[in-house]
Formats: C-alpha cells, structure tokens, sequence
C-alpha cells in the first residue's frame, strides 16, 4: 500500500490527490475537524474541493502543484471561505451544488457562483472525474469519484471523528449524533433529512459503494486510507440494505442481463440505465445525443455493468433496426427492450404549428412501435424476452392543454395491450405498460411550451428512480401493467367510473392554473433539434422548491393515518373501562334510590 506522504500541512493520498487539514471549527459548541481535498486534473489544473480559509502561504504551497483553477462548494453548508479565495483569485470558477446560488445567506455574503453541478459530471472534468449527486429536502451534496487513483471524496454524508478530541460532558451528544469512530456516520439530523430524499438517495449510495473506492475521503474525521469499499459499506450501513456477506443486498442480481434502453441521455433513461448496470446488467444506450450517451455509458462501466452508447433517433425505423442488430451482435441477444423515449407539446392545440403535434406522436407512439418491430424478431427467436413501454398516467386520463401528448398516450396504451394479446402463446414474451404519474425529469427543457406560460409541474412529483424501480420489478416479475404513484392509477379509476366529471375538473384546473402562472417565451424546446440542456436524471424541480419526494409524502401520510387509528383505537379501549365503571355505579346508585323509595313507602 502506498504510504501517504505529507509536504508543509498537505497529506499526498496519490499521484494526483492531496488533502489539507486545517483548524478545528465549533459547530454548536462541538470541536470539529475540517478538511480540504486537492485534486489535479489531468489538465494540470487543481480543484478545491470544500476550499479551507484563505492564506498567502496555503495559496503558495498549492500553486508548487499546478494552477488553482476550480473551487467547489460541494454542500449547502461548505462555502463559507469561498468569498476570501474569490477575492484574492477572482479568475477562479466556482462551482457549486444546485439550489446554493438562490440561498439569501449566499446571495447577501457576496459569493459569485459561475455554475451549478447537476448529475452529470463536467466535461472539462469528465476525463478524471465522475460526480455523484445526493438530493434531499434543504440539503444536497456532490461526491466525487477519481477514477485514477479509485478515491471517493465526499463531505458530510461519512463523518468519522476520533470522540478523544470532545470534552468529556459533551462526548455523549457526538456518540448520540453517530459521528464518531469506528462506527462514524452522517449525524442523526441528517440521516433523517436524507431518509426524506426517497429512493434518488439510496440509488446513490448504491452508486457511490459500486465504484469499489480504495481510499474514501470526508471533511470530517479520520478518512478511510483503505479496505474504502468494506469501511463505506459500514458507513452506510443505515442507508443501504447488506446481505449476509455484507455486501449490498441485490448487487449483480441482473448480471448476464441485456438490456436496450431508448430516451437513455437523461430523465427516467438515464436514471434506468444506471439502475440496471449497478446491478451488473449490459445496457445498451439509446438517444439522439452522442455526447450524453458517451458519458452515461462510462458512467454505468465504473458502476459495474457493461454499457455501449447506440445514438439513435426513435423516429427513424431503419436506424432502430440497426440498434436492435448492433445490441444482439455486441452482447448476443436481448433480455430486456424499454421504449422509454417520449416528448410533449404544452399549450392551446391551434396555437403549435402542427409539425410539433406529429412529431409528438412519431416520437411517442411510432418510436415505441419501431421499437417493437425491431426486437420481436429477436425474442422470438430466443423464445423469451421482455418489452416494457414507458406509457405515462396521460395514457388512462386525458391531459388538456397536452393534445397531441394525450393521443399518442392512448394510442400506445392501446398498442400494448394489442400486442400483449397477439403474443399470448409466447409464455415467456412479455409486453408491460408502466404509467407513472408526474415525475421529475428535464422533461419541461426538453418539451415544447407554446402557451406562453411558466410551467409548474406541482408538488407532488415522483423521482426517475422511482420509475426505474419499476422497471427492475418487471424484469424481476413480469406484470401486464404497473403504475407507479397513487395519482396515476386514482387518474385511471377516476376516468374509467366517471370520464364526463374528469375532463371537466381537469381542464377547469389547468385553465385556472394557466391564467394564474407567469409570462414564459414560447419554446419548441428539443422536439424537432437535440440539445446540450437536461442530461441529468431528475429535473431539478424538487431540490429547487425544497420538497420531499412523493413517494416519501404518501409514506409519512400512510403512517400519519396507521398512528391515528392506533391512537383512536387505544383511547377507545382506555375509556371502556370507565364508561362499565360509570354504568355500573348508576345502576348501583338506581337500586339504592330504589330501595330507599321502597321503605318509605311502606
């Protein structure tokens, strides 16, 4: 193993990483450790991660490794020196994660943030780097992963602290926080903040454990120098589900599965791409854009699948075809087909130029049946195989103001139903609907906007995990129909018992939505020419308006409604006994009232 070598307060951790411990801070009157990691791309350019104060003498150590070039706040809470590097080295870039530029405390302290981290990593990093990001309600944290070296750098999430620096009265509320060695953790009020974040989070420590990291680096504590994977694994032990063996429960369940994934450059694609190669799957990417593919296809090699990047335009049936081909030559067959591509047009139907409404359908509907047209052959030949369409709650209730968005929908419901019964004597063919409700996706960069109307897409919003989710549990489990979220099979019922009533709710609330949201320019967005914009998984809705996601909201409802009953319940048995306790004395006091009537009587 390679010993870690310290040069004037910086720890070498390898060839091209370094990290800096500077003066404990008190955090609510608890010493705490701070730390600074150093990386040199390849470029020759450094990276601060979680930048320390600024001095002279630290900016000269640092500048014998090469040109400061990118600070980056990596969580909300680690910017607080950003501004004294700024003002001595005002050329720097900064980054940060999504939704700190908009904080007041940031926008009154002064601090310039040049740019937002989504979930894909920079290009001018992507060479050395891959990000993780972690997003929950009030907080999210961006990790980082060199692939050079296989060392995890991460922030808060892991804190490891020796209790020996904690004075003694104050030692049980770190031992309470869960921060301390052996057994270090994120601290109490954090887990419970990441818990909310929904199965987004858990799917990225999933991916943060997959990198296999020899070394694991945390601002906060004695950092793992090795056995990184087995120690993060511990570490995260609250978070991730373990095996017997202690590994994560489910890694490699789908090794030896093909799997052909179209929409794969962002949004739901994106997030099942990387669900399916976590677990050992070969994915085969799908989407116009060839850089995003390019990426996400490195991205799910270092998770542990096996991954080949197809740019493809759903449209087109020659090019699907050739994407089937290219998929069965590569890996030797196909498991797996997920028609998950898909585009809408929002606003007045006259009011979009009609080639936006066909594109619509030929993206939706066409593109799903290209699709099928091309991979049927190949189950067939196999005898088994497994096509999911991606549907949407629009396929079971209308959507006003989304015309071309809603046919297409129930178009494709259609279609799968119609295939399903053609293939019926294939027993192992299996052709599934998903209908997910709203879900945050780049979806509303990507579609077209011609109302002339901010769109909003609610509160209630499901992550592309969510979804992708449902996509393991069909290969798992194949099943006719899934809809994922209460609001979509609610959409579904609602219609089929009373449609007249749906339409007429539904297009009163978008039209009173509509006349109540801001101006917007009209857009096409994506639908006729790809874009750069959106590559991330989710679209950044929830972090930005601070919610939890809904698949968490109905779980805390559904335990908010078990604890009422159970309260209810307990207190009616608690008053039984005193209302047979009062029963009895009335009767007792009517005999008594009796009898005494009776000896006065006589």
């Amino acid at each position: 193993m390679r010993e870690n070598v310290r040069h004037g307060g910086l720890t070498q951790v390898s060839n091209d990483v370094w990290i800096f411990d500077a003066a404990r801070l008190q955090a609510a009157g608890l010493p705490l450790p701070l730390r600074m990691t150093v990386i040199r791309l390849s470029t020759g350019d450094l990276l601060l991660h979680s930048p320390v104060k600024y001095s002279p003498a630290l900016r000269a150590l640092l500048e014998r490794l090469g040109p400061i070039k990118y600070l980056l706040a990596p969580n909300v809470a680690h910017w607080m020196f950003l501004r004294c590097w700024q003002t001595a080295m005002p050329e720097m870039v900064t980054l940060a994660v999504p939704g700190l530029a908009s904080r007041n405390q940031v926008r009154r302290s002064g601090v310039r943030i040049d740019r937002e981290l989504g979930d894909g990593t920079p290009d001018e990093w992507a060479n050395d780097i891959e990000t993780v990001l972690v997003s929950a309600p009030f907080f999210c944290e961006v990790e980082l992963f060199d692939k050079r070296s296989r060392t995890l750098i991460l922030t808060d999430i892991v804190q490891n602290i020796d209790p020996g620096i904690f004075p003694g009265a104050v030692r049980p509320i770190a031992d309470l926080l869960g921060v301390t060695t052996p057994d270090g953790m994120a601290p109490v009020y954090l887990r419970l903040l990441l818990r909310l974040g929904g199965c987004s989070v858990q799917a990225a420590a999933r991916r943060l454990v997959s990198f296999a990291p020899e070394k694991v680096i945390f601002a906060h504590g004695d950092w793992f120098d090795s056995r990184g994977t087995e120690r993060l694994r511990h570490s995260l032990r609250w978070l991730l589900p373990q095996s017997g063996s202690g590994r994560v429960a489910g890694e490699n369940e789908m090794a030896g599965t093909r799997v052909v994934i179209t929409g794969a450059s962002s949004g739901i694609g994106r997030a099942a791409a990387l669900a399916f190669a976590e677990k050992g799957a070969s994915v085969v990417l799908a989407a116009r854009r060839a850089d995003a593919l390019e990426r996400l296809a490195s991205e799910c090699e270092s998770v542990g699948g096996r991954a080949l990047a197809v740019p493809t335009d759903v449209t087109d049936a020659e090019a699907v075809k050739r994407l089937a081909a290219k998929a069965d030559q590569s890996f030797g067959g196909i498991d797996v087909w997920i028609n998950n591509a898909g585009t809408g047009v929002f606003g007045a139907f006259q009011e979009a130029d009609i080639a936006l409404h066909r594109k619509t359908v030929e993206v939706n509907l066409l593109g799903t049946m290209n699709g099928a047209h091309a991979v049927l052959p190949i189950f067939l030949r196999q005898q088994r195989g497994i096509l999911i369409n991606n549907i949407s709650l629009g396929g079971w209730a209308p959507t006003p103001f989304a015309a071309a968005y809603t046919a297409s929908k129930f178009g494709l419901r259609g279609f799968t139903s119609s295939l399903r019964q053609e293939l019926a004597a294939q027993p192992d063919i299996h052709v599934c609907g998903v209908f997910p409700a709203m879900v945050d996706t780049p979806g509303f960069v990507h579609g077209a906007n011609m109302s002339g109307r901010r769109l909003d897409p609610g509160p209630l919003l499901y992550q592309p995990e969510d979804v992708a989710e449902a996509f393991l549990s069909l290969v798992r489990q194949p099943r006719s129909e899934i809809a994922v979220g209460w609001p979509a099979r609610a959409g579904q019922i609602a219609f089929a018992l009373a449609p007249r009533a749906t339409e007429h709710l539904l297009g009163s609330a978008f039209r009173w939505l509509l006349s109540r949201a801001r101006q917007a320019e009209k857009t096409e967005g994506t639908i006729v020419e790809a874009a750069p914009q959106g590559t991330s998984a989710d679209g950044g809705w929830l972090a930005r308006k601070r919610l939890p996601p809904a698949a968490q909201v109905s779980k805390l409802i559904a335990l908010m409604g078990i604890a009422t009953l159970v309260l209810a319940s307990a207190s009616r048995a608690a008053a039984l006994p005193r209302r047979r306790q009062v029963r009895r004395s009335s009767a007792g006091f009517k005999r008594r009232n009796s009898g005494l009537s009776s000896h006065r009587s006589r």
